[in-house]
């Protein structure tokens, strides 16, 4: 979990005038008393060594009622242990506005356990930073940067071992699970959290590398190492294709590349297609609050990932067919049972869905009858 609480915090002090120690305060907007956080490790190169008080000049209202997350910090007698991640007033990000210029952010990051990534980044502050208290060599800077590095790591894989995407949501005794919906909820975790990996190292000079070690991208970092031994420039295409869920398929790219180029799953793309510009890009918020709308959207994200990884399973050379005609059959009552609730989406994408929905099970019969029996 990614907790991002700057917009609740009024003010702060970073003391890091002891050497291996991060001392943390940080009032919140409700005026109570200050979270009072330590953990071992030092800041980064640029405030290492300092005390730094600063007051948030963009902060928000208080509001009705604090996270839970806050009271947990502020009553840390029994709490999970804290880690110290990146902390340093030279945050490279790029300005959401229309100039998109690069500017300079105070950066606090820290870890509950394991689970709980909580970051403050602020780009409005003022601020009084002290004279440093001691001087930290490069070689503990980078010593920090790596353990700093290696925390990441140690969240990502937490969150993708307890997550449970729509690979894993419809399996039940009624659907019989397959290897392939495992393989798939694990790449789906990996693209999960990868858009906040993505945005905490776009704007660091070699950041890729950084974003594929503690995404365990270890076939990416192998290609990269392989062309630095044969004195190659970085394959650009390489470094700045956006990742996508076949990446995190290792060791079934292969596999995972055919089976989306299978005819049935092009024709879920072209549907999922259809489901993003008519309904998800006009009509999200009301989806998402709507019983039928939610339940729309959560049958089709299930139906697209088990359809997929019944491909797969069939992509093998020696199979259970039963389990597969099984799985498909009980897909294509889901289908049906799909397309009973596009009668509640709005009118002006009802009749296009509906189309979609039985060009699909059509598909999807002619699939089941290449299963051999």
């Amino acid at each position: 979990m990614l907790a991002s609480i700057a917009p609740l915090i009024a003010r702060g002090v970073i003391d890091n005038t002891l050497q291996d120690l991060i001392d943390l305060r940080l009032w919140c907007t409700d005026g109570a008393e200050p979270l009072h956080l330590r953990m071992q490790g030092n800041c980064r190169r640029d405030i290492a060594g300092c005390r730094l008080e600063f007051t948030n000049t963009s902060a928000g209202s208080p509001p009705a009622n604090l996270p839970s997350l806050i009271h947990e910090l502020r009553n840390r007698s029994n709490g999970a242990p804290l880690c110290a991640g990146d902390i340093t007033f030279s945050r490279r990000a790029v300005e959401r506005n229309n100039r998109q210029g690069i500017s300079n952010r105070l950066y606090i990051e820290f870890f509950v356990g394991v689970n709980t990534r909580v970051l403050l980044e602020f780009n409005a502050v003022d601020f009084d930073l002290s004279l440093p208290q001691w001087e930290p060599t490069w070689e503990g800077d980078n010593m920090q940067a790596m353990l700093n590095l290696e925390a990441l790591r140690s969240h990502v894989r937490a969150n993708v071992k307890s997550y449970k995407g729509p690979a894993l949501y419809g399996l039940n005794s009624e659907l019989p699970d397959c290897d392939w919906d495992y393989r798939l909820n694990r790449a789906e975790a990996y693209m999960a959290i990868y858009p906040t990996i993505k945005d905490k190292f776009a704007t660091i000079p070699g950041g890729y590398i950084s974003a594929a070690f503690v995404m365990d991208r270890t076939d990416f970092l192998g290609k990269i190492a392989t062309e630095d031994e044969a004195d190659m420039p970085p394959d650009r295409e390489l470094i700045e294709n956006d990742w996508e869920v076949v990446d995190f398929m290792t060791p079934y790219e292969k596999e995972m590349k055919q089976a989306m180029h299978h005819p049935l799953f092009t024709e879920l793309a072209a549907m999922t297609a259809l489901v993003q510009s008519k309904l998800i890009q006009r009509y999200r918020p009301e989806l998402e609050t709507g019983p039928h709308g939610a339940a729309f959207l959560q049958l089709y994200a299930t139906l697209v990932t088990h359809t997929l990884a019944t491909i797969l399973l069939t992509g093998q050379n020696e199979y259970p067919a039963h389990l597969a005609t099984r799985r498909m059959e009980i897909l294509c009552a889901r289908l049906n049972k799909l397309s009973q609730l596009t009668e509640y989406l709005p009118a002006d994408c009802r009749q296009e869905l509906r189309l979609a929905s039985d060009t699909l099970m059509h598909n999807m019969r002619l699939f089941i009858a290449t299963i051999p029996n």
